[in-house]
């Protein structure tokens, strides 16, 4: 894999490549930019999975989460703007990761706003108006988990079914675990994703 990025207004620093590896985040490749120029990180990958692009191995707030595959990839962005606008291409994968964080953005706004009006109903003692919003909050939660479910078995030929599949049901019942598996081609299986989620539903 090659991560080929370019970063408006990043003149000098070093640039991570990162990981998760046995719960832990580490670094597996880095460049130091001191001039205007290509750069390029390198990994040797065997399936596709979540990667982290850095401008400061001290905070994990202001980096770049993508799904990395084999191939050439690339990301655009600004220093100013670093992990809250950038363009990412190359990766079929991360096209369709960026398809379903786009509804759970929506659905997590709406989810703050309900939050934010509940406080002000409480502090005006307006205890049902509070009731109510919190039922439009339980059915928003429910939606979300429906729609996580759909998207992992409707999209069983991506990487990002069992990885969704592992983040947001690894707690739920062996049912929906199987319903997800069920759906994932032979080479999402044997993916590195997919054997973690086989091994999830063997301990349940």
């Amino acid at each position: 894999m090659n991560v080929n990025v370019s970063i408006d207004g990043f003149k000098k620093g070093n640039i991570y490549l990162q990981k998760i590896q046995d719960s832990t985040l580490i670094n597996i490749d880095s460049v130091f930019v001191d001039e205007k120029g290509a750069i390029v990180l390198n990994y040797e990958i065997s399936s596709p999975e979540i990667f982290y692009l850095n401008l400061d191995v001290s905070k994990n707030d202001n980096r770049i989460e993508f799904f990395g595959e084999k191939g050439d990839i690339f990301i655009k962005t600004s220093l100013k703007k670093f992990n809250s606008e950038f363009d990412i291409s190359g990766s079929y994968n991360d096209s369709i990761y960026r398809g379903y964080l786009k509804i759970i953005k929506q659905f997590n706004f709406k989810r703050l706003d309900l939050i934010k009006l509940s406080l002000l109903k409480s502090q005006k003692k307006q205890l049902d108006s509070v009731k109510l919003i919190e039922n439009k909050i339980q059915n928003l939660d429910k939606r979300q988990y429906l729609y996580s479910l759909n998207y992992s078995v409707t999209n069983g030929n991506s990487h990002v079914a069992p990885f969704i599949a592992l983040n947001e049901f690894s707690q739920g019942s062996k049912i929906i675990l199987d319903t997800i598996k069920n759906s994932l081609n032979k080479d999402v299986l044997n993916s590195k994703y997919g054997k973690l989620l086989e091994k999830t539903i063997s301990l349940k």
